[in-house]
């Protein structure tokens, strides 16, 4: 795996590779985890012929935190200066749960840049009035606490009831900090409602959601596809929020189709 290097708001920021260089996709990962969770897919990615890459959103694994709401404008930025790093001008992009939030800025700023987007367990609306206070109070208590305070309560969430896979879930959210989590967890709470920009879309689209996920409601998923001009649906069965992470061989054969 390949480090690149990469700055983001005066800091650096981590973004790591497999393959050649080449035709690229990126993949931005979900809250609370970094990058490390994509490393099977990059690998897969990279013996499909891609140059597949993961970046860090600050305050996770090896990028700073900016000590303020973290946005999905922001994220969608660190995603564009990725590219930069990886010397292209557009690629493929992936992104699960707050990373497709991400991917949904990036298509309002940077729509030429995208040329197939892959939408994982995410949704298109904006926060409730109930969510945001809950992100806020989690945010307090990941400052207050520690980062463990909102990490292993929700991990357990983050996959099929009765996974075996909690333990490494949580271990992969080991390296965010409370910073990293309450500016996350601030900026998904100021995210506008992506659904009126879904008919804009013009990338190959695959929306992938898991059977069981236990956070983003079936309905919530399916109106994104509906959506997505052209977007095709894939159900991940006996998978949770982390579909990537519990069923990768399903993914990645879904990709595939993405890529091809």
């Amino acid at each position: 795996m390949e480090e690149v290097p990469l700055r983001f708001e005066g800091r650096p920021a981590r973004l790591r590779a497999e393959g050649s260089p080449g035709r690229t996709v990126l993949f931005a990962h979900p809250f609370p985890l970094d990058g490390i969770c994509w490393d099977e897919l990059l690998r897969g990615c990279a013996a499909l012929g891609w140059r597949a890459a993961a970046v860090d959103a600050p305050g996770f694994g090896g990028t700073p935190a900016l000590g303020r709401p973290c946005t999905m404008d922001d994220l969608a930025r660190l995603l564009a200066a990725s590219l930069d790093a990886l010397g292209t001008r557009s690629a493929a992009l992936v992104g699960c749960s707050m990373g497709g939030y991400a991917l949904m800025a990036f298509q309002r700023l940077f729509a030429e840049r995208i040329e197939r987007a892959g939408l994982l367990c995410t949704q298109p609306g904006a926060d409730s009035s109930e969510a945001k206070e809950k992100r806020e109070q989690q945010a307090r208590a990941a400052l207050e606490k520690g980062p463990e305070a909102v990490t292993l309560p929700l991990t357990e969430r983050m996959v099929a009831k009765g996974s075996p896979l909690v333990a490494r879930v949580r271990e992969l959210a080991r390296g965010a900090t409370g910073q990293g989590i309450a500016d996350a967890l601030r900026g998904m709470a100021l995210r506008p409602d992506s659904t009126p920009d879904l008919p804009r879309w013009r990338a190959r689209t695959l929306v992938l959601c898991g059977e069981e996920d236990q956070l983003i409601p079936g309905a919530a998923c399916d109106a994104l596809a509906r959506g997505i001009p052209g977007a095709q649906k894939a159900l991940i069965a006996a998978a949770g929020h982390l579909a990537f992470l519990e069923k990768p061989a399903e993914v990645l054969s879904e990709l595939r189709w993405l890529l091809s």
